[in-house]
């Protein structure tokens, strides 16, 4: 056809550009210190110190030069944070917002040269593996500086996309734990548990950032939304009440770990307010925290998108402009973005004695080091990662890490009958609204662009490259001999009935029915929290329907968010399936999983799955971890429909465990054996908890949790093999945290319980001695 030939005439046309791209050679975007007029001046000089340096440049510029580094210009979007240049001193200008937490927010280069779009973070941290955590920072660090050194862009405003090249940054992960199973961002975090969550994140971000041998940082890291982030409702004036106690036994335990373990570069404050206080003039979290108590006085801390705007308007406060400004920068703050609040009124708060241009200086000292250390101001041929190509945009190697986190995300919930693994050669009716999407499988941030578009069609994207969960099932089963049916039946979200009669004639042909139910970004997303926890539409109806038919049933659930399938649970669905959001990846490593032709699937629920009837008994806006009936695993005392760290394997694993040890110095060691007839993944997973009397003796003084995740491991083991696997337990394991904050180990007796998600073992006692 016409438009298949234009299509390859300008596939061959950008296959061309990108052949003389690669034989000139390019500068990184926003190289600094490459002309005449630079090089005169001693920040770059590279035989001083990046200090002395940062020093000398920041020395150079007016008060309005310094502010203009860290607001944005309002000549362009303002929440990208376009910096404009400053061309006396023969500096470029930069762009400091890029989205990581699920893949590069960038536009595609060229046919199959999309960033890599990884599974949703609620599927990475139901891996519980670090190697695979650590995969994603690889490969995100690797595509960022790609496309720096290519000269590329992200794909937002409209084409061309110029005003909008990518540095040497990202913004993610995004770890604020899943709190609220109604917050619509659930989506964007990996768990509801901050041990859980913040090991993931440090991991994540030592795969970022990665320091080469001369010292230069691959990509610089900012977590996401610091702190306590969880409510979209009425989010920019949301001030949450909590606790001295739930502000470290939750909401900053996981910003701990990514600070101390995995040296994140800094953060994202959020829009939310915490007693007051709005998190983009908090100095207790910005300064007192991070930069005092976890020793980080280098760590940047940039506003959500018009977070100082919010100030201005109220509540919970609603001050001056110029107000806003200083009270942001003096507390702690150094980029505004997505607003003109600095740009046009810090230099006024200066000269009305508001804040002072030694302030100001400190902000702009530290984000300016930061840069110095990825560097942007040394000659690119001294900076090892100025050699990565656009070859590893996608390639081969990322989709093999994409599809390898999607086959260790889903989480088994039932098998009755061992109903899986299916086999091909049967008649199968693949049914339900998320065995047709696309799009429905993507998480949050999935990219600028996903699926490749001439740029002046990238505006209406599409999402045909992304395979249906419907189609892969049928690739492998018809391949195997057998048909496969594939009909949606109904809607993510309508009243329109029309196709569930079609749907359910397919059923009663089939040998095995797989039903694909779930939600997906209409339902959950930036800016609106969910109603309700059920599945949304008819589907609840047509499940019925379909299970009516008395076929063997494999229930897969597609979703951010938590789904409360009350129902669906005390039906006779055979074996039931949380994919979460699986991604471009996802529906092949899905459909070989089902089939049993991966030894490396299935993880464990990061996050508690409670009954429908849970968001009656507790507010969406109370932040208390412990009221009842409780939030997470770590509290809540009713009945989940599965709890947290559930989930089944097709392979069989005994585990034997022991510990020994005195004082608060104990190690458990278990030894971990396949004693069935196929390979598989283990998850070990550790968790502490008190004794009564310990529990009586604090119930006056602080909640005590009733278990907590202190340790874990992944492993993988063929059939009749055995491993040892041994975890440290010390006063970090042990102790409680107690209402001021701090950590206390207390005296007595103490449990530890090894579980695996599906067997049942005893607790090992251990008498605990504090110093």
């Amino acid at each position: 056809s016409i438009t298949m030939l234009l299509r390859c005439i300008l596939f061959a046309a950008l296959w061309g550009c990108f052949s003389a791209r690669l034989a000139k050679k390019v500068e990184p975007n926003y190289q600094a210190c490459n002309n005449k007029l630079a090089m005169s001046f001693p920040y770059c000089n590279t035989s001083l110190s990046f200090s002395a340096r940062v020093q000398d440049f920041v020395g150079r510029l007016t008060l309005k030069e310094k502010i203009s580094l860290i607001s944005a210009w309002p000549k362009y979007d303002t929440c990208p944070v376009i910096i404009n240049p400053i061309e006396r001193i023969g500096l470029p200008g930069y762009m400091w917002l890029v989205e990581t937490n699920t893949g590069v927010s960038s536009a595609c280069v060229g046919p199959d040269k999309c960033a890599t779009t990884f599974i949703g973070p609620g599927g990475l941290g139901a891996s519980f593996n670090r190697s695979s955590w650590w995969a994603k920072g690889d490969v995100i660090s690797s595509e960022l500086r790609a496309f720096s050194n290519i000269n590329w862009y992200r794909g937002i405003g409209s084409h061309p996309y110029k005003f909008y090249k990518i540095g040497f940054d990202g913004f993610g992960p995004n770890i604020n734990i899943v709190r609220d199973p109604r917050f619509g961002r659930n989506s964007e975090l990996p768990s509801e548990d901050p041990m859980l969550s913040g090991t993931y994140a440090s991991k994540y971000v030592q795969g970022i950032q990665q320091v080469s041998s001369n010292g230069y940082y691959k990509m610089l890291s900012y977590a996401k939304h610091y702190d306590a982030y969880s409510v979209e409702t009425d989010r920019a004036h949301f001030d949450a009440k909590i606790s001295t106690f739930d502000f470290w036994d939750t909401y900053l335990a996981q910003y701990e770990l990514i600070f101390t373990e995995g040296k994140v570069s800094g953060a994202m404050c959020s829009y939310a307010s915490e007693n007051g206080r709005p998190s983009c003039a908090n100095s207790f979290l910005l300064n007192e925290v991070v930069r005092k108590k976890l020793n980080r006085p280098d760590a940047v801390f940039m506003t959500d998108c018009g977070a100082l705007n919010n100030m201005v308007t109220g509540p919970p406060l609603k001050v001056s402009p110029e107000e806003a400004a200083a009270f942001s920068i003096n507390n702690g703050t150094d980029i505004d973005a997505g607003d003109s609040i600095w740009y046009s009124h810090l230099e006024s708060a200066v000269q009305n004695g508001l804040t002072s241009e030694a302030v100001i200086d400190k902000s702009l000292s530290r984000s300016m080091m930061q840069l110095f250390l990825a560097g942007r101001f040394d000659p690119p041929s001294s900076v090892p990662w100025t050699s990565i190509t656009e070859e590893v945009i996608n390639s081969t190697a990322h989709q093999r890490v994409n599809y390898e986190a999607a086959e260790q995300s889903f989480v088994l919930l039932r098998n009755n009958d061992d109903i899986l693994p299916m086999k091909e050669g049967k008649k199968i009716a693949v049914l339900g609204p998320q065995a047709v999407q696309q799009f429905g499988l993507l998480s949050d941030y999935y990219g600028d662009m996903v699926c490749w578009e001439p740029h002046e069609r990238a505006n209406n994207k599409t999402w045909d490259c992304i395979p249906t969960i419907g189609d892969q099932i049928a690739a492998l089963n018809n391949k195997g001999g057998g048909s496969t049916s594939i009909a949606k039946g109904v809607d993510i979200n309508s009243s329109n009935s029309s196709g569930i009669a079609a749907a359910v004639g397919l059923a009663k042909e089939a040998d095995v029915v797989v039903l694909v139910l779930g939600i997906d970004r209409t339902i959950e997303h930036e800016g609106i929290d969910r109603k309700t926890t059920t599945l949304p539409g008819l589907q609840d109806e047509f499940a019925a329907k379909v299970l009516a038919v008395g076929k063997p049933t494999v229930l897969v659930l597609v979703n951010g968010g938590i789904l409360s399938i009350d129902s669906l649970k005390h039906s006779r669905v055979d074996a039931i399936v949380e994919a979460f959001y699986p991604s471009t990846q996802g529906a092949k490593a899905l459909a070989n999983v089902l089939f049993g032709h991966s030894s490396r699937a299935w993880g464990r629920l990061p996050v508690t799955i409670y009954p429908k009837d849970y968001i009656n008994q507790i507010s969406l806006t109370d932040f208390d971890m412990s009221k009842p009936p409780g939030r997470t695993y770590r509290y809540y005392t009713g009945q989940a429909l599965w709890p947290f760290g559930h989930g089944l394997t097709y392979a069989k694993f005994d585990q034997k465990c022991s510990v020994s040890g005195q004082g608060v110095e104990f190690n458990v060691q278990c030894e971990i054996t396949n004693v069935g007839s196929v390979s598989g993944d283990e998850v070990v997973m550790v968790y502490h908890f008190v004794s009564g009397a310990i529990r009586k003796y604090c119930k006056d003084k602080h909640p005590v949790p009733l278990k907590q995740l202190v340790a874990f491991e992944r492993i993988h083991l063929v059939p009749k093999q055995s491993t040892t696997v041994n975890f440290f337990i010390g006063e970090k394991e042990l102790s409680l945290t107690t209402k001021d904050g701090a950590r206390k180990v207390y005296s007595g007796t103490h449990f530890i319980n090894v579980w695996n998600g599906n067997t049942n073992t005893n607790p090992l006692s251990l008498s605990v001695e504090s110093p």
